[in-house]
């Protein structure tokens, strides 16, 4: 009958399916822990046997080998216990196996997914899925599982001795099973949609505290942190709603389950003792036919409790196969090639993208960069600009054109080969927990301190490191928090120069610093690029000034292409570009 009850619909059992492939690659564990299981409860089945003979010898006046059968009931206690603790050594054991080689395999597959999975989803779902699913998913194995297999052979073992021992008396008790099933069947009906809403409810309350966490200093510096609360309020309280919905259907069900177990018990007490009188069967059978009874009511009345948690674990797995079960937009090509040491000349041809593919973002644009030149990337706020740069490392794949790095495809080169000799550095820097040095090497982790000290010389950040107590080893806060902007961004570019890029991508890596610090990384930067393909997205003149071409981009098209003095005779549109954003600068300057 449980085995009927877990196989409630099609869905459910195919997720059983694929989390008990897991178990199974821990064949020792689960096998030995059925067997401890199985063993515990076949112990457990002599207890009342032996009971109801020393009932019987009392009321019969012989008592001389009562303590013997004492004995044998403390000796099979003990015993059992014993082989029960083993049993849940063993089956935690194997929950935890299960659960670490998943968390693994959705941190690693994380790792693969492209781009426009993070866009889709947000970070407190993910962490979810890592944490609170997979807290789900042990539980099910390390107690669900374990009092499932505990409860079909006591049901199956109990009910075989109770038809064997008294068949009048057995068919009583099994009379209140339908109405069980009727109650049970219904719980997991109704209840599943709720546990997916609990679910989704505590993924949006994760991912508005990871908001509020990681953009505190603009709730701070806008003083809304009364309407934040208003907010979580709001969602909290969805979660405290469907939460007690939830707790409501579990209230009635395992008082409705008790009221008929225990309508049948009383049943049983009447119909049993009218037998003993009438010298049908003995008192020690009927004590021994209740014990055993009792010892059915417990997985009986335990099979809402397990079908909870059965639930709880499948929509957790769903989750976590949804995440798994995502194919990266982005993938290598099987004939995909390793690419060698690269000049630095790149191609858009006829490219076309967009993150909804049926509204492009580029369109059909055409671009030719030669090794080494400096070309900046110019264009209003959504004209397509940073899109064109997240297509060189493949980070997102055109839906038409192509795009060749040194005339090699980037399709059919090896992502890891590409992206290795791009370097990057965002405007908005993220910097790891780690010591500065850890931080600076993070691309290229076998780099030696001679390497690391000259990158962070040529950007202009060795000579702050060295005044820390730690120097090198000094740890940094999430995000960099202990370093001020300036020092972030240079951090980031001695960690973009250390892998030694033949592409470099300057994505606004100024635009956040003061005018010092801006002068010590534009004269860091005049010596780097050098020898070096860079596309430069700026809002500073001095960066601009690296460039020694600039292309203008509006409506995912190239409207003007040339060089600054040229584009300004012409009056077009980086003249009006030039005027709105850079100019102000130049007379500041």
């Amino acid at each position: 009958m449980l085995w009927r009850l877990v196989r409630l619909s099609s869905k459910p059992q195919r997720l059983f399916r694929r989390v008990f492939r897991y178990v199974m690659m821990n064949k020792a564990f689960f096998f030995s822990a059925t067997a401890l299981t199985v063993t515990s409860s076949l112990l457990g089945l002599v207890a009342p046997m032996v009971s109801g003979a020393v009932i019987d010898r009392v009321v019969a006046g012989n008592v001389s080998d009562i303590w013997v059968l004492a004995v044998v009931i403390v000796a099979l206690t003990v015993f059992g216990s014993l082989i029960h603790f083993g049993s849940d050594i063993i089956g935690e054991l194997l929950a935890q196996k299960v659960v670490y080689r998943l968390r693994t395999e959705i941190f690693e597959h994380l790792q693969n997914l492209s781009y426009s999975f993070y866009d889709k989803v947000d970070a407190g779902q993910i962490i979810t899925r890592v944490t609170s699913d997979m807290e789900q998913i042990g539980r099910l194995l390390g107690f669900a599982l374990p009092n499932l297999v505990n409860a079909f052979c006591m049901l199956v073992s109990v009910s075989c001795i109770l038809l064997f021992q008294n068949r009048s008396l057995a068919l009583v008790a099994f009379s209140i099973t339908p109405f069980v099933a009727v109650i049970s069947l219904t719980f997991n009906r109704v209840v599943r949609p709720f546990m997916q809403r609990v679910w989704t409810e505590v993924s949006k309350v994760n991912a508005m505290v990871q908001e509020v966490v990681a953009g505190f200093r603009v709730v701070k510096a806008l003083d809304i942190g009364d309407e934040m609360i208003q907010r979580f309020e709001g969602r909290n309280r969805e979660l405290y709603d469907i939460g007690m919905k939830t707790t409501k259907l579990s209230s009635i069900t395992w008082p409705s389950l008790g009221l008929i177990m225990g309508m049948g018990t009383a049943a049983i007490y009447w119909y049993g003792g009218l037998q003993v009188i009438g010298n049908i069967t003995s008192l020690g059978e009927l004590v021994a036919f209740t014990m055993y009874l009792g010892m059915m009511t417990w997985p009986i009345m335990s099979i809402g409790f397990i079908l909870t948690r059965y639930q709880r674990a499948m929509v957790s797995a769903q989750r976590i196969f949804e995440v798994l079960d995502t194919e990266p937009e982005v993938k290598e090509s099987p004939d995909a090639i390793e690419l060698p040491n690269l000049a630095g000349s790149v191609r858009f041809e006829d490219v076309t993208f967009g993150y909804d593919s049926t509204k492009p973002v580029l369109k059909g644009l055409n671009l030719s960069v030669s090794p080494g030149e400096k070309v900046a990337i110019i264009g209003s706020t959504g004209s397509g600009k940073s899109t064109l740069i997240k297509l060189i490392p493949r980070f997102y794949d055109p839906q038409g054109g192509r795009i060749l790095v040194d005339n090699y495809d980037i399709k059919h080169v090896k992502i890891e080969s590409l992206r290795k000799r791009i370097g990057i550095v965002h405007q908005d820097v993220f910097l790891f927990p780690l010591s500065i040095r850890e931080n600076i090497a993070y691309g290229k982790p076998n780099a030696t301190q001679d390497e690391i000290e000259a990158a962070a010389k040529a950007a202009r950040i060795h000579d702050f490191i060295k005044t820390l107590p730690q120097g090198y080893d000094t740890i940094i806060g999430e995000r960099g928090i202990t370093l001020s902007g300036g020092q972030r961004q240079r951090v980031a570019i001695a960690r973009s120069l250390l892998i030694d890029p033949s592409i470099l991508i300057l994505d606004d890596s100024t635009s956040s610093v003061d005018a010092d610090t801006e002068r010590e990384i534009y004269e860091a930067l005049k010596e780097l690029v050098k020898n070096r393909t860079v596309f430069i997205i700026t809002q500073r003149l001095s960066t601009l000034k690296l460039a020694d071409r600039i292309v203008v981009i509006e409506g995912g098209k190239i409207v003007e292409d040339g060089k600054h003095e040229d584009l300004l005779k012409r009056s077009g549109a980086y003249a009006k570009l030039y005027m709105a954003q850079f100019a102000r600068q130049e007379v500041s300057g």
